[in-house]
């Protein structure tokens, strides 16, 4: 009955429910603003890409790359691309449990001056909570 169970799960497409952020994070993954963000789980590193179009920035005239998310076991950084400048930010992965990620993030800030590349504070940090999708 149990090897049933488990080939069925196998064949939908579904993974275990994960129970620590040690466990393979890696898939595509929903925000609770409905944005999704792949994550590539590489052992104690996760690389995180947007689903979405992540360019547009109000009030910003320069070229702005998606932001690219790197953590090394539950700590690292926010990155984004503004022209030739690359903005940097802190990130958290805090909670990893069931079917859900909990993540304290900053949002990169625009350059204040572009040659040499100089940066003002980032946005302040909030929390985001993301389920399998």
């Amino acid at each position: 009955m149990i090897r049933a169970a488990l080939l069925l799960l196998a064949a939908c497409g579904g993974k275990e429910p994960i129970s620590s952020c040690a466990d393979d994070l890696g898939g595509a993954w929903r925000a609770e603003t409905g944005e999704r963000w792949m994550i590539v789980d590489v052992g104690r590193r996760l690389e995180v890409y947007p689903l979405f179009d992540d360019t547009k920035l109000p009030g910003v005239t320069l070229e702005v790359g998606p932001r690219a998310i790197d953590l090394d076991s539950e700590h690292g950084d926010v990155k984004r691309r503004f022209g030739p400048c690359t903005g940097t930010a802190p990130a958290h992965l805090t909670s990893c449990a069931g079917d859900a990620l909990e993540l304290v993030l900053a949002d990169p800030a625009p350059p204040i001056r572009v040659s040499p590349c100089a940066f003002g504070r980032p946005a302040s940090s909030h929390r985001e909570r993301w389920t399998r999708d």
